[in-house]
């Protein structure tokens, strides 16, 4: 009984936080500031959501995300800010550290909205440390650096990490290699394409790994007998 009355106790104040975001959600388009400073007060930290869920934390994290969501498509439409953004994700990820969505999401938000490219590494990276074997972070890691940073070698070595994950494959292995290539890693990316070539089940990418090696291991030569070359133009990825 009393196991039943302390089950009965965690998910009723769990209910209850979770309800006093709603609350506060629903409260967005107030315009006072003085109301927003007070909003503040009534919103739970992720800290407490996850002390006072125990054995309901998945649970309370689906239906944040649910309301996330809700909260991310009345901002498209202008009705309100980005500004308890933080604190949902911090709410979702820490209930359930293993919803990699949340992390790839929330990344997306930070770079395509705020401009926050360094936000954007962090929600990536904190998702990695609890999701080692995610390809899809590693992945969005190494895509940042690649497009946003033009750092091809560190972004070859997050695709190369997304490629060595349990759900990474050859679409991770190929941008690895066309990013050692752009980072002058020519060695590294012919070997990474002659793997690629020896593995892949597709004809295609067969085909594709090797014109890469053809071409590479023209340049390397010439490297090697001129000191430069120019081989043309990369295929597009």
């Amino acid at each position: 009984m009393n196991g039943w009355r302390g089950t009965l106790l965690r998910w009723t104040a769990c209910l209850a936080l979770v309800a006093g975001i709603i609350v506060t959600l629903g409260a967005l388009d107030v315009r006072s500031q003085h109301i927003r400073r007070q909003e503040r007060l009534y919103f739970p930290s992720g800290r407490a959501l996850v002390e006072s869920s125990v054995g309901f934390r998945e649970v309370a994290a689906d239906w944040l995300w649910f309301r996330f969501v809700q909260y991310f498509g009345a901002y498209a439409k202008g009705q309100n800010d980005l500004r308890y953004f933080d604190l949902l994700i911090d709410a979702i990820t820490r209930l359930d550290p293993k919803f990699v969505e949340a992390y790839h999401f929330a990344s997306l938000v930070a770079w395509s909205e705020m401009g926050n490219f360094p936000k954007s590494l962090d929600l990536l990276k904190r998702g990695i440390l609890a999701n080692p074997g995610s390809a899809r972070l590693h992945f969005q890691v190494g895509f940042t650096y690649y497009v946003f940073y033009q750092d091809y070698r560190r972004a070859a070595t997050w695709f190369e990490a997304a490629a060595k994950c349990p759900d990474g494959g050859e679409m991770e292995a190929r941008f690895a290699a066309f990013a050692r290539h752009r980072a002058g890693d020519d060695s590294v990316s012919l070997e990474l394409w002659k793997e690629m070539a020896r593995s892949t089940a597709s004809p295609q990418m067969r085909e594709l790994a090797d014109q890469m090696i053809a071409r590479l291991e023209k340049h390397l030569e010439a490297v090697r007998r001129y000191g430069s070359a120019f081989i043309g133009p990369i295929p597009e990825m």
